[in-house]
């Protein structure tokens, strides 16, 4: 915290704060001075101010939204689920990621990592397919952000009378200085 200067002028200010102040109070307890009803002193000097409130100026009452229903009854047996995924006919269902591609299998047994080959291309082959033809759903919380972000980005344009950088575009310089 920094210090005030306290030249002649601060000085008078402040002594007129602290006055102020102190007539504040005293003109406080002159208007609401004690009984020797205690209870009827406290009332005056706390809640008059409430009760002069217009009643019609409150907070308006909080409204939940409804609760989402469940994805699944607690009841199930595992057969019931296992019927409504019907897993005899999708036995990936269940799992987090799609098979391999034939053809990216193949190249990871083929050659060592040292050689650029092997898992080090596997892995890069990999690399770029996007997760959501990866996997069947998004598995940590973070995929869920970008999920399908590639459908959904196309849809945005710029817009046609929008401002531009025609100032920052034509005057500065584009040698890297500015």
């Amino acid at each position: 915290m920094t210090r005030m200067a306290f030249d002649t002028r601060t000085q008078n200010a402040w002594k007129e704060l602290i006055e102020k102040e102190a007539m504040t109070r005293v003109s406080w307890h002159r208007t609401f001075k004690p009984n020797p009803n205690d209870d009827e002193w406290f009332k005056r000097g706390f809640y008059t101010q409430a009760t002069d409130k217009p009643i019609g100026r409150s907070l308006p009452s909080i409204v939940f939204p409804p609760r989402p229903k469940p994805r699944y009854d607690p009841n199930d047996t595992l057969e019931e689920l296992a019927k409504k995924l019907d897993l005899e006919h999708n036995p990936n269902a269940l799992k987090e990621m799609y098979p391999v591609n034939k053809q990216h299998h193949d190249v990871l047994f083929d050659g060592f990592s040292k050689e650029e080959k092997g898992r080090y291309k596997y892995l890069n082959l990999r690399k770029v397919i996007p997760p959501e033809n990866k996997f069947q759903y998004p598995v940590s919380n973070t995929m869920e952000y970008g999920w399908k972000l590639s459908e959904s980005g196309q849809q945005f344009k710029a817009p046609t009378h929008a401002r531009g950088k025609i100032v920052e575009e034509s005057f500065y310089r584009r040698n890297g200085v500015f």
